[in-house]
């Protein structure tokens, strides 16, 4: 064995620096135990039903789109919910003001082209919560035709769009 003193005042320097880890550490896990996913605070009460009680962080959803930020707040309340209730938590958590017809617009696109949202009777879903709804099919005809001349119209003055300083020669 080494008859070297030991150096106290180095092992309580290193306890201290290990005792303010820990301190760190169970001061951030009681912030967290008080806040749900994203800054929302739980519902008052063991009922947990209702939106109201329910507190968004102002900058839940920067940074999101529209579709993703409903797709988030959707799994965050667990229920169904009005396109007029969504646009409210949606502009609670940072997004920006939009107007009702836009909002539905995007939704209902994404219900069509992801399929991971879902309309049942005027309120919105996570489709993962319902999975035997039969998902709606464009009927064949006058209106599938419509849709698919107005995607080739937009694909084609997509498709004139220049670039910035590009000039296009015509003869």
């Amino acid at each position: 064995m080494s008859t070297e003193p030991i150096n106290y005042e180095a092992v309580i320097e290193d306890l201290e620096a290990k005792k303010a880890q820990l301190d760190a550490t169970i001061t951030m896990l009681r912030a967290l135990s008080g806040l749900g996913t994203l800054g929302i605070t739980p519902p008052n009460g063991p009922s947990g039903g209702g939106n109201g009680g329910t507190k968004i962080a102002s900058d839940a959803f920067f940074g999101k789109s529209i579709p993703e930020a409903a797709v988030i707040h959707l799994g965050n309340v667990r229920k169904k919910l009005s396109t007029q209730a969504l646009m409210d938590a949606l502009e609670a958590g940072g997004l920006p003001k939009s107007k009702y017809n836009t909002v539905y617009a995007i939704l209902r696109r994404r219900e069509s082209q992801v399929g991971d949202l879902i309309n049942m009777q005027g309120e919105w879903g996570l489709a993962a919560w319902y999975p035997n709804h039969v998902k709606k099919v464009p009927k064949k005809g006058a209106a599938s035709e419509a849709a698919t001349e107005e995607d080739a119209v937009e694909a084609d003055e997509e498709a004139e769009i220049e670039p910035a300083g590009e000039m296009k020669a015509t003869a």
